[in-house]
């Protein structure tokens, strides 16, 4: 008897000369990888629905070891927000990164596929791709064994006034004891307030938040700082992430200095 589950395609990877190993994340059975026997073919009539970010309820055989198999796709949907902006493609893309990269293969996360997808929902409807990912790295922590305290200082418990980052204390820290960590990261304490709500709510919660970039930027200063020292864990779409960002300021910075002048 054959399964049918919902799943979000999270990578394919090219394998021989025709066919396909294909990563899906699914609500029933937790990540699983695919072999799609002539993937690669133009006559591998499910080819569209194999894309990354492509949301499908599919039809095959979930084996408890090794590879499983696709018969059929019911229906499928890849948003066209995520082939025309490359930018929240690449956000969706490390969402789903992380998500593989803190849990083991074939071990059921239903509430993590709900989150991803609604995190593509959400992506889709205009929602700050950023600042979604950042809801990931903030929320997956625990799962890749760090426990970081946001709400209040780690030294006193205040949770009021503004708020520094110690990666030393696994923390924050109010004004009142900024000297005890001299290495702190000194980050806009709004940053930080923005960090703090985003590890306190449930992403159904998540409804609107508008960031102007130089909050956005220390909020990744903070989150790429515990990602690279203390997770250890760099993905691909976040590099390209970062080199985006950097062609960006100086595309930025190269039109400034194009600028009439009067």
């Amino acid at each position: 008897m054959a399964d049918i589950f919902q799943g979000i395609v999270m990578y394919q990877r090219a394998h021989k000369e025709k066919d396909l190993m294909v990563k899906i994340l699914t609500r029933e059975y937790g990540k699983r990888m695919f072999y799609i026997r002539h993937g690669k073919s133009k006559r591998y009539q499910y080819a569209a629905d194999m894309q990354p970010l492509t949301m499908a309820t599919y039809e095959g055989t979930i084996n408890r070891t090794g590879l499983s198999f696709i018969n059929d796709v019911k229906q499928s949907k890849l948003p066209r927000v995520f082939i025309e902006d490359v930018e929240k493609n690449a956000y969706m893309l490390y969402i789903l990164g992380l998500i593989d990269a803190a849990y083991v293969d074939n071990q059921p996360i239903a509430h993590w596929f709900d989150e991803a997808k609604l995190a593509e929902t959400k992506m889709v409807a205009g929602f700050d791709a950023q600042a979604l990912a950042n809801y990931f790295e903030l929320h997956l922590l625990p799962d890749f064994g760090i426990q970081m305290q946001w709400q209040s200082c780690v030294i006193c418990g205040n949770a009021e006034g503004p708020m520094d980052f110690s990666e030393h204390l696994q923390g924050v820290l109010c004004q009142k004891h900024w000297e005890r960590d001299e290495h702190r990261m000194h980050v806009n304490p709004k940053a930080v307030y923005v960090l703090q709500q985003l590890a306190r709510v449930d992403l159904t919660q998540l409804h609107s938040l508008t960031l102007n970039d130089a909050t956005k930027e220390e909020m990744a200063r903070v989150l790429d700082r515990i990602y690279q020292e203390q997770v250890g864990v760099q993905l691909r779409a976040k590099t390209f992430i970062q080199d985006l960002h950097q062609w960006d300021q100086r595309l930025a910075q190269r039109g400034q200095k194009n600028a009439p002048t009067d």
